[in-house]
């Protein structure tokens, strides 16, 4: 069987909850990254560390970006979190609830 032709929804829920808590973790991790900037007095160095913290961080994102493109591939549908995937997500992460949804 190959992985295009899987079923919606057919993932296991561990692989959903890893990929959920690697989204959370590599967002986090991109803002994190940002706030340690140290002064290093010579401006050259100075421009190329603040450009490599910089690509880091855009790295990280694109990362966090797949991962989620990657669990709504899944069978995740939009607005939906995977079962389970809740607990590694901090409420702003969480998906806003839908027209009729009854959580």
């Amino acid at each position: 069987m190959t992985e295009g032709s899987r079923v919606a929804g057919a993932a296991d829920p561990a692989t959903l909850r890893a990929l959920a808590a690697g989204r959370s973790t590599t967002r986090t991790l991109s803002d994190d990254v940002l706030t340690h900037l140290p002064d290093l007095g010579d401006l050259p160095t100075q421009r190329a560390l603040d450009t490599w913290v910089e690509q880091a961080a855009d790295t990280l994102r694109a990362l966090s970006e797949a991962l989620e493109e990657r669990l709504l591939d899944l069978g995740t549908g939009p607005g939906r979190a995977p079962a389970g995937a809740d607990e590694h997500l901090t409420r702003d992460d969480r998906p806003a609830t839908q027209v009729g949804d009854t959580r």
